[in-house]
């Protein structure tokens, strides 16, 4: 009982550490420290040894992993580079076989996690007034009980290791390398450390209670069951983080096949350089160099299908927000010819603006729609990112006066677009209206101008002006009245004041639905006149 309470506490640690560590990621993210992650890790090498050299400081690739985790989640790192950071971890961990070989130390993580706590939290209450600071004490925090839940975890196991001892290997024959296999693999699910299984399965073995055939086994097993912890931290994760954690299962389990299956081949090659370069070296040290140079293989085996893995882990789990957010017709190869580039622009501003108009319609006409649909302003809003990047792309180059002058328009129908996306999901949050205190006709009529304003402005240019105006006259005459309404009945003592402030808002709410699909249409009409042939011919000269 107290075992089961004491691992469901490591859990629990392990989980608030994780939650403490993104959302500290999140606060103190900012331009400086996005430059110097995408800096460390701006290119496959340096990932690879950013990745290397910090799992060999802190002693544990799943800290590592989870932390790549919780920047991908933040928003910090990309998949291309966290991919390469994991490929580096996996090498940086075999820094605990060497310690234990050469050194006979071993990092204990758990003492490492109330320095982390108290600095963290220190930082976070000294900085409250600075969000920054602030965040990145809360994730130091949060990466103190990361290290902690591991560190009970590790406790709470303990006691399974000599129960071990029944694993007779000459009782097991031919299949005492996958028992062993099991048993590594056990072992770092159960400690959440690879390290630590590694550090056990060295240990065992040099007090000769594991033949190193079947140690090198364990190793193996060690490598792949570390993966749980990557798919354990990306549990509730985003999309993005919950590739990361695949790019590690997938790189973590098709080594450890390669490794185990050329077991026979490695072992003597890795006890000929061991002897070679420690000629006193012993079992262990023949381990760690095993260790290593399986790590090293995989990474050789895989960087040539680096590229190929990336764009497959991008076709996996994707949200419906990132199926939004994904622009259709944008390529920065466009970026290149500025004509081509602002019809493809244009296309995708008008893309973004039917697929927020026809929510934000579902919103006010189906409730039950606007509910299901209300994830969906976060996919929007990041698509608007995503055309303002591109947009900053095409300033680097010389653009045509036309481009120049559309630009702006462009921005700021996107900044329309984004207020019409967050202010009809607010309306979903509101209060359901008191029919019987005022007439709930005039909300009918303010609701179908506002639905009528938003149908009119994703449809031609020439419907837009002539329709436009009228249907804004009605969302106008509809708010004043509903306005006088709710005065009037306060007045007369019919409706308290909170009530109709509450309401006031509400329809100053969805009028501004209308005024911000009104001016989005209005910036971006004079532009959707160029005609295919037009853009054809203004490349060409180009």
């Amino acid at each position: 009982m107290l075992l089961t309470l004491e691992l469901l506490g490591g859990v629990g640690l392990f989980l608030l550490g994780m939650n403490l560590l993104t959302d500290g990621l999140k606060l103190a993210a900012g331009d400086g420290l996005r430059a110097i992650l995408r800096r460390w890790t701006g290119t496959p090498i340096r990932g690879l040894s950013a990745g290397a050299m910090l799992t060999g400081l802190v002693q544990s690739s799943s800290a590592v992993t989870v932390a790549t985790i919780g920047f991908v989640n933040a928003g910090l790192l990309t998949l291309n580079q966290a991919v390469w950071v994991i490929f580096g971890a996996n090498v940086g961990t075999t820094m605990t076989g060497w310690l234990v070989s050469l050194i006979g130390l071993r990092i204990d993580m758990g003492a490492m996690a109330l320095p982390f706590i108290g600095i963290g939290m220190l930082g976070r209450l000294v900085a409250a007034r600075r969000p920054r600071a602030s965040g990145i004490g809360q994730a130091v925090a949060g990466f103190g009980l990361f290290f902690l839940g591991i560190g009970i975890l590790k406790g709470g196991f303990g006691e399974l290791t000599p129960q071990l001892s029944f694993l007779d290997p000459s009782d097991l024959g031919f299949f005492a390398p996958f028992a062993f296999l099991l048993v590594g693999a056990g072992l770092s699910i159960l400690t959440q450390s690879s390290s630590a299984a590694v550090a056990i399965t060295l240990t065992a073995t040099a007090s000769g209670a594991i033949p190193i055939e079947f140690a090198a086994a364990a190793i193996i097993g060690a490598d792949i069951g570390t993966t749980s912890t990557a798919a354990f931290a990306s549990l509730n994760a985003t999309p993005a983080a919950k590739r990361v954690a695949a790019a590690q299962i997938f790189f973590n389990v098709t080594t450890g096949a390669i490794a185990f299956i050329l077991l026979p081949v490695l072992l003597p090659v890795a006890r000929a350089i061991a002897g070679a370069v420690f000629p006193d070296a012993g079992e262990i040290v023949v381990l760690a160099v095993f260790h290593t140079m399986f790590n090293l293989l995989g990474i050789v085996c895989w960087s040539p299908f680096a590229g190929l893995l990336i764009r497959r882990l991008q076709t996996m789990f994707v949200s419906a927000d990132e199926a939004i957010s994904r622009p259709q017709f944008l390529d920065p190869t466009l970026a290149e010819v500025p004509a081509v580039a602002l019809r493809g622009l244009l296309l995708e501003v008008g893309r973004m603006m039917t697929l927020t108009f026809e929510r934000a319609t579902a919103r006010l006409e189906v409730p039950e729609a606007g509910e299901r649909s209300k994830t969906h302003e976060a996919g929007v809003l990041a698509l608007g990112e995503e055309i303002r990047d591109f947009i900053s792309q095409l300033n680097r180059a010389a653009l045509p006066s036309e481009t120049v002058e559309a630009l702006p328009d462009i921005i700021r129908c996107v900044q329309h677009i984004e207020e019409v996306a967050t202010e009809s999901h607010a309306l979903l949050s509101e209060f359901s209206l008191p029919d019987a205190a005022f007439d709930s006709t005039r909300w009918s009529r303010l609701q179908a101008g506002v639905v009528a304003t938003l149908q009119t402005s994703t449809e031609t240019v020439d419907a837009f002006k002539s329709e436009f105006d009228m249907e804004m006259n009605e969302v106008e005459g509809a708010y004043q009245a509903i306005k006088k309404d709710l005065l009037e009945a306060v007045a007369a003592g019919r409706l308290a004041v909170s009530v109709a402030e509450a309401a006031i808002v509400r329809a100053r709410r969805l009028r501004r639905v209308a005024e911000a699909a009104l001016k989005a249409a209005r910036r971006v009409a004079p532009w959707m006149g160029l005609t295919a042939a037009r853009v054809a011919s203004e490349a060409e000269a180009a």
